[in-house]
């Protein structure tokens, strides 16, 4: 046929071909991200403080194989009380999420927010200051740096997103004791009617979420944990259905730099059975060897950053 007789035949073709994979590739961002209200924003991997070698720290207890079937991603929980500025309050929770896709389990490690560590460019201060210093790409380096990590990616929601998130699932179950259930009543417009095993819808969730009253700074970090293994929990007890038609809703309230959530999540729903037994949830750096000062005035959470390394790799990489 005579068209073949033009030399840049294949070449145009080739061409035409890659415009239409680009143009596919905007308007899949375009509905990924901007219909479905997805706050995507990348960060530069260059100014993470990763450290490259932490394989080699934690080889003598894992395989390789096993090291990298296991993804961390840091869970921030801004208290900005305004969803449209995430950069508008620092960290309140900070988790690290590890999840291990051949054990099929998951950890969550929260880090007290007034841990005394090193932030690079303005020297040692807490690490929840790290996010109102420079967001979630200073937090990350932060934690890197200080835990001696190779975290690159992140979830940052609003306590307000949280709110609807729970009440979009229909509560959480949480156990809650006399001194907590008069916090939640004193503070919500709906009251519980008794301590122990409740639901709690997504007022009374965030409210027991904030409560600094109740115990200390851990035992606020311990609720929040709670929280989010009881969130979880409730979304695992759904169908498959079910949970696919709430993701794009989920993913609206947050902001984040992960971009394969969608096959990602959809293999750990396959096996949520056994990602539901097996999760485990920890504070570190831990009170055996850290304790609370006041430097000029100010109180701070002082710890043995060594150790809290080591303890930062037992949870993540030990089996």
């Amino acid at each position: 046929m005579k068209f073949y007789k033009d030399k840049n035949f294949v070449l145009k073709i080739l061409i035409a071909t890659v415009v239409i994979v680009i143009i596919l590739g905007i308007l899949y961002y375009v509905l990924r991200y901007k219909v479905f209200g997805i706050k995507y924003e990348e960060i530069d991997k260059s100014n993470l403080g990763i450290t490259e070698n932490v394989y080699e720290n934690v080889s003598d207890n894992i395989s390789k194989a096993e090291f990298d079937n296991i993804r961390n991603i840091v869970l921030f929980g801004i208290d900005s009380r305004n969803p449209d500025n995430f950069y508008s309050g620092r960290s309140d929770t900070i988790i690290i999420a590890s999840i291990n896709t051949s054990k099929k389990s998951m950890k969550f490690i929260s880090i007290p927010r007034d841990t005394y560590v090193n932030i690079a460019g303005h020297g040692m201060d807490k690490i929840n200051h790290a996010y109102a210093f420079g967001g979630e790409e200073l937090s990350i380096n932060t934690i890197n740096t200080n835990f001696s990590l190779d975290i690159t990616e992140y979830v940052t929601i609003d306590f307000s997103g949280l709110k609807n998130i729970i009440d979009k699932v229909g509560g959480v179950t949480v156990n809650i004791d006399e001194d907590e259930l008069a916090f939640i009543n004193n503070n919500s417009k709906v009251k519980l009617e008794h301590s122990g095993d409740v639901v709690l819808n997504g007022e009374q969730a965030l409210i027991h979420s904030r409560n600094r009253t109740v115990g200390n700074d851990f035992s606020r970090a311990e609720r929040q944990r709670n929280i989010l293994v009881s969130l979880i929990q409730k979304i695992y007890s759904m169908e498959s259905d079910e949970i696919l038609s709430l993701s794009i809703y989920f993913l609206s309230q947050v902001k984040t730099n992960v971009t394969d959530y969608v096959d990602y999540g959809n293999s750990i729903i396959s096996d949520k059975k056994e990602y539901l037994n097996n999760i485990i949830s920890v504070q570190i750096p831990s009170t055996e060897y850290s304790e609370g000062k006041y430097i000029d005035g100010i109180y701070y959470f002082t710890t043995d950053l060594e150790k809290a390394k080591q303890d930062m790799y037992k949870y993540l990489y030990e089996q």
